[in-house]
C-alpha cells in the first residue's frame, strides 16, 4: 500500500472530528485496520475515545507525546489523530515515518489559534502532506463562512480547551470586527 498524510483542518465547529470519524468509518468499511490516536490533555468529552460536537465518537489512545504512536502503529493499515494542534513538532516526523512505512495516516485540527495565527506545528505538517480537507464554519454573527475560531473566554494562553463556552466560529469580517473593538 503507498502511505500518505491527509489533514482535516478548520476553524471550531467546523467538523473535523466528525469528518475524521467518517473517514474512519469508511476505512472499516473497507476492511482496514485503523488505529486512532488523541492528545492526553483533552479529555473534554471522553478520556479514551475521539468524539465530535454531536457526539458521534471512536475508541482511540490517549498519548502524551506523539513518539508514543510509534509503538502501536504496526497493527494498522491506517493511523487516525485527532487535536493534531496540541502535539508538539516532533509529530511532523511521527506522521512522515508512518505514511512512509505505507500506511494512511488521517489527522484533525484547527490549523489556527484564536488569535488567527497558525497553530504549533499544524503550518509545518500541512507543508509535508499529500492532501488537505480544509472546512469551514458558518458564523455566529452574519452567517458567513467562519474560518476563525474567536475566544469569548477571558481565558489567557494559547491553549485553552473548550467549546461555545469559550470560543465562536467568525468569519473574517466579523472577526476582524470583534478584535478591532479588543485593542
Amino acid at each position: 500500500m503507498n502511505g500518505k498524510v491527509q489533514v482535516v483542518c478548520g476553524p471550531m465547529f467546523s467538523g473535523k472530528t466528525k469528518t475524521l470519524i467518517v473517514l474512519i468509518s469508511g476505512y472499516l468499511k473497507d476492511r482496514k485496520k485503523v488505529v486512532v490516536f488523541k492528545p492526553k490533555l483533552d479529555d473534554r468529552y471522553a478520556e479514551e475515545s475521539i468524539v465530535s460536537h454531536d457526539k458521534d465518537e471512536a475508541q482511540a489512545f490517549a498519548v502524551t507525546r506523539p513518539a508514543e504512536m510509534l509503538d502501536l502503529f504496526h497493527r494498522a493499515d491506517v493511523i487516525a489523530i485527532d487535536e493534531v494542534q496540541f502535539f508538539d513538532e516532533s509529530i511532523v516526523g511521527v506522521c512522515e515515518t508512518i505514511a512512509d512505512y505505507g500506511k494512511i495516516v488521517v489527522v484533525a485540527g484547527l490549523d489556527l489559534d484564536y488569535l488567527g495565527r497558525p497553530f504549533g506545528s499544524m503550518p509545518q505538517l500541512m507543508s509535508v502532506v499529500d492532501e488537505i480537507i480544509k472546512l469551514n464554519s458558518v458564523c455566529t454573527f452574519c452567517s458567513g463562512r467562519a474560518r476563525f475560531s474567536h475566544r469569548i473566554s477571558k481565558d489567557a494562553g494559547v491553549v485553552v480547551l473548550g467549546e461555545k463556552d469559550k470560543y465562536v466560529p467568525l468569519c473574517r469580517s466579523c472577526y476582524n470586527e470583534m478584535n478591532s473593538k479588543q485593542l
